[in-house]
């Protein structure tokens, strides 16, 4: 999921006029909307377009343009699931039956020991061989080599691996000794069908509402499948895919058999088979927890020639009250801002030359010190300052909250990025985007007006003038002519731009 592209950086930018400087004098304020890449399905927007009565496959071709959901021509029987790498050491619990070990061969390998259900076993790297140790310490064989693997065989039971944090009842486990130059590292990988890897997938709550699951499900599938069809042997796990957030969290019976697991199951059964595809091929599924009201074209994210399937599209579902990023805010002196991004430049002063991609992440910014300048990607900056995301505005509140918020997402986003912090106006509030502005007031609603007739709106003297707010959205007739209506009045104005109170 969180897997970047390999592809050369090529940068497309919104412009939002004249750049500016983000001066402090002590301080950065970092005002945040989102989580993650911004790149393909928001899990969170997924959720609230699920609360809006989305079915799985409207959001699915929402966040993945120009795509749609079918069954999979020829999905792999297995997935090779990389759980550990680069350990000399697996502690191997068997729970509700007993584990088998198997040299060679996960069904017809020779028995090297059974572990009873309720102990815990060790293996070990011992002279680039699996040693293998009981309960109570003693060596139960010291077997294998790096050309010979050990496998963990539970078809009536279940194996905590404390290594990989999760508890298997899935699958079997294959344990192999590589990089042996002097002592070997040992992994572990698991040997899977499809549909049960989904099972134990634990990339959202199993409470969510069913549709939300079935998208992550069917998103997922995908991501898996497009992986496997480039190899399930890539260099370092030996797999397909990564069981954390490198690929996809993987957290076999701990899901499956956690809270409301079984509505997950329901979920993953539901769309048995189901992928998203692309002129009839698996897509690359990207996803991420928020997207913050908008995603992002793919070049913007890790660079590339454009996809177009991975547009940035506005995200009117992200917006829910469960999100915990849709918006946050963080604020770091500038000595620490210094600090974390090491640049060599002097103290921190300013960012400026901010570039933006069509969501409103950062994608290159000028970063001012007291000693020089330097650039900077808005990658970095998220990393090396640890925020949650990098659509982000700095020292200047641009996010779009409450009443303003839930017009813009009606309107799906077409204002386009925010241009100022929401200000009262009038005993109402307003804030300026690219494309329009939206004024909100507890009389009226919120409502969104542009061009000419904004101007106009403006000129008598915007809310607080004879007009008071408006109580519609600006209307483009067939003739191109525009109206809207306010408290005190209707304004036309022709297509050509002239316009008169009504």
């Amino acid at each position: 999921m969180k897997k970047a592209l390999t592809f050369v950086l090529v940068v497309s930018v919104v412009a939002l006029g004249p750049a500016s400087a983000a001066d402090a004098a002590h301080s950065f304020t970092f005002f945040g909307a989102g989580f993650g890449h911004g790149l393909g399905m928001s899990q969170w927007g997924a959720y609230g377009l699920a609360q809006q009565g989305w079915n799985s496959d409207k959001i699915l071709t929402h966040f993945y343009s120009k795509t749609r959901v079918a069954q999979a021509d020829a999905p792999p029987k297995t997935l090779r699931i990389g759980l550990v790498q680069g350990t000399s050491k697996l502690r191997l619990e068997a729970q509700v039956g007993s584990v088998d070990l198997l040299l060679g061969d996960p069904k017809t390998g020779d028995a090297v020991g059974t572990i009873p259900s309720g102990d815990t076993w060790i293996v070990r790297e011992d002279h680039q061989q699996f040693k293998v140790f009981d309960a109570s310490g003693a060596v139960v064989a010291t077997v294998g080599d790096p050309n010979t693997e050990l496998f963990v065989s539970y078809p009536n039971a279940r194996v905590k691996i404390p290594e990989a944090l999760h508890t298997y009842n899935r699958g079997s486990i294959e344990l192999a000794l590589y990089s042996c130059a002097a002592a070997c590292d040992m992994r572990a990988v698991l040997t899977i069908t499809p549909q049960e890897y989904l099972y134990g997938l634990g990339e959202v709550p199993s409470s969510w509402p069913m549709q939300a699951m079935k998208a992550q499900a069917i998103a997922a599938r995908t991501y898996a499948f497009t992986k496997a069809a480039a190899g399930q042997h890539r260099s370092g796990c030996d797999c397909a895919l990564y069981a954390s957030s490198f690929d996809q969290v993987y957290a076999g019976w701990d899901k499956e058999g956690g809270p409301d697991g079984n509505r997950w199951v329901q979920a993953v059964d539901a769309s048995d088979d189901q992928i998203v595809i692309y002129q009839g091929q698996s897509i690359q599924a990207f996803y991420m927890s928020s997207s913050g009201g908008f995603t992002e074209d793919n070049e913007n994210v890790w660079g590339g020639t454009p996809i177009e399937y991975l547009r940035g599209v506005c995200d009117p579902g992200d917006y829910t009250s469960a999100n915990p990023n849709a918006t946050w805010t963080v604020t770091m002196t500038a000595s620490q801002v210094t600090h974390k991004l090491r640049l060599g430049i002097g103290t921190v002063s300013a960012f400026t030359n901010v570039q933006r991609g069509v969501s409103g992440r950062i994608i290159s910014a000028t970063v001012k010190g007291d000693s020089g300048t330097s650039s900077i990607s808005g990658d970095t900056l998220r990393s090396a300052l640890a925020l949650q995301d990098d659509r982000v505005w700095i020292n200047s509140n641009r996010l779009v909250t409450g009443s303003i918020r839930a017009k813009y997402d009606n309107l799906e986003c077409a204002p386009g990025l925010p241009t100022s912090r929401q200000v009262q106006v009038a005993g109402g509030e307003r804030q300026k985007f690219v494309a329009a502005t939206i004024y909100v007031s507890d009389a009226t609603g919120a409502h969104s007006l542009s061009g000419a007739l904004l101007d106009f709106f403006l000129s008598k003297g915007g809310p607080g003038g004879k007009l008071g707010f408006p109580t519609a959205d600006l209307q483009t007739l067939s003739s191109g002519a525009t109206k809207a209506s306010f408290e005190h009045g209707v304004v036309k104005c022709t297509a050509a731009g002239a316009c008169a109170i009504a």
